[in-house]
């Protein structure tokens, strides 16, 4: 059977990848393009799939460009032979990329048939006596890869079951955001893990990219020493936006599909909605709640309609704090709520007469930044963002409806007097209560128990300017229990105590 140099093309211009892949008949001279890609991360993903014995690559490109693609190449597939692609301007970053161990280079405006067939026959004359080496069997870590997509063969399921000496495995995965930590990389990870770890060898399985996969061989029946390294490099790390999964350990690769699909990336579901877990084990996951109540969008459209914006959006806060709660729901079926309700409230107003025109503008940017949130956290506040813009919008109207708020507001006025709690409250007006404490700050520049405060204080003055009952019976009849307390909180918030403020008030009288 005839071999060929695998060939791997990245440029960001489709016209000259398809350019170069149809210059020459490719198999005739000895060559099979294996791939194209349009930038660095592209052509690493492809590395780690398809092991090229030759990658054909362009210097400017957006995301990873040609000469950060040349340094990772090099240092983690050596034997790859790379032909960089120039114009005259760029002809002094060519120079850069020779230092990192560049074959050859070819400028574009000479970029022929002749050209590149002579190119890639000067380079490929050291891999000749190499070639059929690596082609008996991919590398373990694509074949970790294949067994986990499930298209490895026997033959590969057996020599890479013999590469491994220990009884057990379990995986470990470190993932990070790109936009707080760019710095970070496959290669940090690993020398920490292995570090404290204490092995020499580590397989990576090139699942993703911001995403380090291991399969850890160990003998102990506890991964407790796994545990504690994954803590030490951790804080050695020290990344802002850094998560680890410890998926459950098992005893045969064959089982590493369904350990990857059924319990592996339950737990990165588990990561989105807990935000301040950095490292999650599978027998340390928290219960879901178990709230299951459904979302209404008629009823969402009904209180638009009549312009009671206000519980419209206390509606969705409502929901919103449920879903976050609820670990098991889809991550994608998440962010896709919420911009399915982002894209009919625009409907909604549009059909209402509103100006839509900037939201229906920036509409696919709340979606593509809800779909790209590294957490629910980011997802919430990329949505709230949205709502402002819409309660901006909607603002003359929200002003002449008797909301829900101010009906809250309004219960607060007459039961002062007895036990008001944030949770009372919100079972009351079957609200969610973390919803209900933020919205009821942002609204009112003040928090629900300060709110309560000033309502009892203020009509404590009433009853001490007005009445001759005793200061214990103005605290229990405004709703403190405690006589000490009240003059604590009185005092804080008139800046004198109940008694100097009576004495005060009846010479003035």
């Amino acid at each position: 059977m005839q071999e060929f140099y695998k060939v791997l093309i990245v440029d960001d211009e489709m016209l000259i990848r398809q350019g170069i892949i149809n210059y020459i008949e490719w198999e005739n001279e000895g060559y099979k393009i294996i791939g194209e890609a349009s930038n660095g991360e592209e052509a690493m993903q492809l590395m780690a799939s398809d092991h090229p014995h030759i990658l054909i690559t362009d210097i400017v490109m957006p995301g990873m460009d040609g000469i950060e693609l040349v340094k990772n190449v090099k240092e983690f597939y050596p034997e790859t032979e790379i032909i960089v692609l120039s114009s005259f301007e760029n002809f002094d970053y060519v120079k850069q990329t020779f230092q990192n161990g560049v074959a050859d280079y070819i400028l574009k405006p000479k970029l022929n048939t002749e050209e590149l067939l002579q190119t890639l026959n000067r380079v490929t004359q050291s891999q000749k006596k190499s070639l059929p080496i690596n082609e008996a069997h991919p590398s373990i870590e694509n074949i970790l890869l294949k067994i986990i997509e499930g298209y490895q063969s026997n033959r590969e399921m057996d020599y890479v079951q013999e590469q491994f000496e220990k009884c057990n495995y379990v995986l470990v995965e470190a993932f990070w955001n790109q936009r707080t930590d760019n710095q970070l990389s496959q290669k940090i990870i690993e020398q920490q893990l292995k570090y404290y770890l204490n092995i020499d060898n580590l397989y990576h399985i090139p699942i993703k990219k911001d995403s380090a996969l291991y399969i850890v061989n160990f003998s102990e029946e506890s991964i407790e020493p796994i545990k504690e390294a994954i803590n030490h490099s951790d804080k050695r790390i020290a990344a802002k936006q850094l998560k680890w999964i410890i998926s459950a350990p098992f005893r045969s690769l064959r089982e590493l599909q369904e350990v990857y699909q059924n319990n592996h990336k339950k737990i990165q579901q588990y990561h989105f909605y807990l935000p301040d877990r950095r490292i999650l084990s599978y027998d340390e996951l928290p219960d879901p709640i178990d709230e299951r109540v459904s979302f209404d969008l008629n009823h969402l459209i009904y209180l638009f309609k009549r312009k009671q914006f206000q519980e419209a959006f206390i509606y969705l806060n409502e929901h919103i704090g449920i879903l976050s709660n609820r670990y098991d729901t889809d991550v994608f079926e998440f962010q896709s709520w919420l911009e399915n309700i982002t894209f009919n409230i625009i409907v909604l107003l549009g059909n209402m007469n509103y100006n839509i025109k900037e939201l229906e503008k920036e509409k696919y940017a709340y979606f593509t930044e809800i779909n790209d949130a590294f957490h629910v956290r980011d997802a919430i506040s990329i949505f709230d963002s949205f709502l402002s813009k819409v309660e901006k919008q909607v603002a003359p109207e929200t002003g002449e409806t008797m909301s829900n708020i101010q009906l809250l507001l309004d219960y607060i006025e007459e039961h002062y007097d007895n036990h008001l709690t944030l949770s009372t409250l919100a079972k009351h007006f079957h609200f969610n209560p973390s919803y209900l404490s933020s919205y009821f700050s942002k609204h009112h520049k003040e928090g629900f128990s300060e709110y309560l405060n000033n309502v009892r204080i203020k009509n404590a003055i009433n009853m001490l300017a007005s009445t001759d009952m005793s200061i214990s019976a103005i605290s229990e009849a405004v709703g403190y229990s405690d006589p000490s307390y009240f003059t604590k909180v009185f005092k804080k918030i008139t800046n004198t105590s109940p008694s100097t403020f009576r004495k005060v008030n009846q010479q003035q009288n």
